[in-house]
């Protein structure tokens, strides 16, 4: 997360714009909803942990569920 604030605001500086700022705010904003809510973090781990199984099923259904993961959080952050 520092790395990705540090590129933002680094692109800021030199693009002369918030944009990149703007556009960091709410991926950060979700990840927080994630760490504060322990059953997002555990689903987020778990499906992470599966991204690179060697079963192709258990994988598709990893990147399923982080995305089901991201997307909640995503909603609470709007709500």
């Amino acid at each position: 997360m520092r790395r990705t604030k540090d590129e933002a605001f680094a692109k800021a500086v030199e693009w002369r714009s918030l944009s990149p700022v703007r556009s960091w705010v709410p991926a950060w904003a979700r990840d927080i909803e994630i760490a504060r809510r322990p059953d997002l973090a555990a689903r987020h781990a778990r499906a992470r942990s599966n991204l690179e199984h060697a079963d192709a099923a258990t994988a598709r259904e990893a990147l399923r569920e982080l995305s089901a993961v991201l997307d909640e959080a995503m909603k609470a952050v709007h709500a």
